[in-house]
């Protein structure tokens, strides 16, 4: 186990902290190294087309809106109660805006979120699945990943899973605690949870599950219990959050005042969940994920959705969906029935749309390197960027070096260990000023 950080949470070197990468924000939305979506600044531009990337494998990212329930700390776009007819309108809808997508263009990576994908009844699903899969061949390794809720997903969803290759499942359970959970309005019991989890490894998944910490009523000693209960269900890694707060979620009315994540209540959590982690057998592989140690995850990895100078190949489906394609993010119209219209009437769903200038370019390099616990190579960055990074950002990795967040050999950039507890916040230092004054002005937002 590494060296306990515990030294940089003295009082002087959480000033040197603040001063390198600023205070937690109270508003957040993406983590702080999602950049831009950690600063979703983006401009309005309904019906704007999305361009066609040259010839070559895609990233699809399929949007399922549908939910049992609405929970409290969740800010993505949500239908609730749909009927099925509302359901095969939707899918009707992704069918037609996946022909976008030239037939037998290579599957790189699919992940089908939401939402909750198994609150489709399982033919649905499989209609879902079959879009994409009937349209685009997939990769020899192209990893498939689809959600769970565990009040949702059932045998049928099994099968069809099994049916159509998909090997990696993720089931958000965010808590065993009962009391938690009914805070969180989940709509489930720990119970419910675990026997979910048995299902899904009886199956044969590659099993991940969702824990968050930093919720209201929560407790060190009611995660590593949560941890214990999750690690003996047998899944194959755990993704772990802390609690993010914005005016879109209803738990920011819920938790008190000396519950909210500043820094140092912050560094202590995530160092708390390292070792948790490490004691149960898992390693950390990137910034909120731990892997069982010897279980294979290598067909899981992120298929690289930029190449070169963050040119993007990334294409999402369905409302609200993000795309990154070439310098542009596009996301899609977030209003349900809206959404639906404009595909119906042949129209583009585009939203919104937020140009990725050279400065973002730039913080989105750092953000998927470094900010996600990797490693900046100064000969790497200056053969993509054009520039060396000590001329880009010389006041930033100052900082960053004096507040020992990073370790620095002249040829390489990491971050120490005390950085790897602010892994996503040491991003803000390389944030465009654009950016850092939108997210200023979104703090006065905070209760």
């Amino acid at each position: 186990m590494k060296s306990s950080p515990i030294d940089a949470r003295s009082e002087s070197n959480l000033t040197d902290i603040i001063d390198a990468i600023g205070s937690v924000p109270r508003v957040a939305y993406e983590a702080a190294h999602v950049y831009p979506l950690s600063a979703p600044d983006f401009r309005s531009s309904p019906g704007a087309p999305r361009e066609h990337p040259e010839a070559g494998p895609l990233k699809i990212y399929l949007h399922i809106p549908f939910c049992n329930y609405a929970c409290s700390f969740c800010f993505y776009v949500k239908r609730i109660g749909s009927q099925r007819d509302e359901m095969e309108r939707y899918l009707s809808a992704v069918e037609r805006e996946l022909e976008w997508v030239e037939e037998g263009t290579p599957l790189a990576q699919l992940y089908v979120g939401g939402g909750t994908p198994t609150a489709l009844p399982a033919d649905l699903l499989d209609r879902a699945l079959g879009a994409v899969l009937d349209r685009m061949p997939r990769e020899a390794g192209a990893s498939m990943t689809v959600e769970c809720s565990p009040e949702s997903v059932s045998k049928d969803h099994v099968a069809v899973l099994q049916q159509r290759g998909v090997e990696r499942v993720s089931m958000g359970i965010e808590s065993l605690e009962d009391g938690v959970l009914s805070i969180l309005n989940r709509g489930h019991k720990s119970r419910t949870a675990l026997e979910a989890c048995d299902l899904l490894k009886g199956a044969g998944f590659y099993l991940n599950v969702d824990l968050i910490y930093g919720l209201p009523g929560q407790t060190h000693e009611s995660f590593a219990r949560d941890f214990d209960l999750v690690a003996k269900q047998g899944v194959d890694s755990v993704s772990v959050y802390n609690l993010r707060l914005n005016e879109r979620t209803p738990v920011a009315r819920a938790i008190q005042e000396v519950e909210r994540m500043d820094l140092e209540v912050l560094m202590g959590w995530r160092e708390f969940v390292e070792h948790t982690a490490l004691s149960h057998g898992f390693d950390q592989k990137r910034w909120h994920t731990f892997v069982r140690r010897g279980s294979d995850s290598a067909g899981f990895s992120r298929a690289p959705c930029a190449e070169g100078f963050g040119v993007g190949r990334q294409l999402g489906v369905g409302v609200s969906s993000l795309s990154h394609v070439g310098d542009m993010i596009y996301r899609n119209d977030d209003k349900f029935g809206s959404y639906l219209t404009r595909i119906e009437n042949g129209e583009s769903p585009v939203g919104e749309t937020f140009p990725l200038e050279p400065s973002d370019r730039k913080t989105l390099l750092i953000a998927r390197t470094l900010g996600d616990g990797g490693v900046i190579d100064r000969q790497d960055y200056a053969t993509t960027v054009g520039r060396d990074i000590d001329d880009d950002f010389p006041d930033a990795l100052e900082r960053l070096r004096n507040a020992s967040l990073i370790e620095d050999d002249g040829n390489t950039i990491a971050l120490s260990d005390s950085g790897r507890l602010v892994y996503d916040l040491v991003t803000l230092a390389f944030y465009p000023e654009k950016a850092r004054t939108w997210l200023d002005a979104k703090q006065p937002q905070a209760r």
